[in-house]
């Protein structure tokens, strides 16, 4: 008869076993946070001529479906909002929406590496 020890291997099934949870909770965290500083520095943007467009600004996180949204949705803004972003024949493009996008993209991948890390118990 071959006995083999394996020691550590219930502490590794438990490990493996925490992982979905691990990987759902920073995906939560992750999409919430990055919502937030894109709706931050989008506000920081925006033109504030009657600060409609600034208190339109919002964000929506679907962590059911794993989205995260920053924008507006508020059909009287909505048009404007369009206009002030991309411009018009008539009136120069002051973009703030894209640029805080663009500023935040990278922020995601190492937001959800110390979230999966934490939640796993990695530090």
């Amino acid at each position: 008869m071959v006995r083999a020890r394996l020691d550590g291997l219930q502490r590794a099934l438990r490990a493996v076993g925490r992982v979905p949870e691990a990987m759902r909770q920073a995906r939560d965290e992750t999409l919430r946070e990055w919502a937030d500083n894109v709706k931050s520095t989008a506000q920081e943007k925006v033109p504030r001529d009657r600060g409609e467009l600034f208190q339109a600004l919002d964000d929506r996180v679907n962590t059911h479906f794993g989205r995260a949204d920053v924008g507006v949705w508020d059909a009287d803004q909505l048009e404007y909002a369009m206009y002030v972003e991309k411009g018009t024949s008539k009136m120069q493009a002051q973009p703030y929406l894209v640029p805080a996008f663009n500023e935040h993209r990278r922020q995601v991948t190492r937001t959800y590496r110390a979230a999966f890390r934490r939640h796993i118990g990695g530090g």
